[in-house]
């Protein structure tokens, strides 16, 4: 019965003074795990303001001038630099300048997309490239893939005269009357 006291008392004694070390291995462990974190977060940082310096030099731009690049493509909004267009002129236009209206592959691009248009607050709209026009409620990307193809969306207030989508805020896609006028995304390979 002495020897069991004493080994739990031995075990007791090991554990509260081996805690502290423990404790304090995990604080500094931890410490460091946050400065490397904090490191890494600021060159993220750096790099980002480097990669817009680099990409507004007109001897290294990857896009033509008023097109903003993202992840290997180069984007036109045509707020402020365009007027307002119906949605086949406004395809016409992509047409022209190698590209097409945009579509929408995944939610990073929708954000972007819809961070650009949350910088311009007169954007109500923006026409993209989703149209029913070959059948009626069947929505189509500009590439020919389903509009569920990439993600899940849905075109809100779908009707037999609405056969062009927008994009609105909150990444809601409306059918809307082609002839309508408003401002669009054209999208191309950088």
């Amino acid at each position: 019965m002495v020897t069991a006291i004493l080994v739990l008392g031995l075990s007791l004694c090991l554990v509260l003074h081996a805690a502290p070390g423990v404790d304090q291995t995990s604080k500094t462990s931890e410490k460091k795990l946050t400065e490397r974190l904090q490191q890494c977060q600021k060159e993220h940082h750096d790099l980002n303001l480097m990669l817009q310096a680099v990409t507004q030099d007109s001897r290294c731009r990857l896009c033509p001038d008023g097109w903003l690049w993202w992840r290997g493509h180069c984007y036109f909004f045509s707020v402020g630099l365009q007027e307002n267009r119906r949605w086949n002129e406004s395809a016409d236009f992509c047409l022209k300048h190698n590209s097409s209206l945009a579509v929408i592959r995944d939610t990073a691009e929708m954000e972007f997309i819809q961070g650009v248009m949350r910088k311009f607050p007169q954007f109500p709209f923006l026409w993209v490239g989703l149209t029913d026009t070959e059948q009626e409620g069947q929505w189509l990307w500009w590439d020919g893939t389903d509009i569920q193809h990439y993600m899940p969306l849905t075109v809100e207030w779908d009707a037999d005269h609405r056969d062009c989508a927008d994009l609105r805020g909150g990444g809601s896609l409306f059918a809307a009357n082609c002839e309508a006028y408003g401002p669009w995304a054209c999208q191309r390979d950088s």
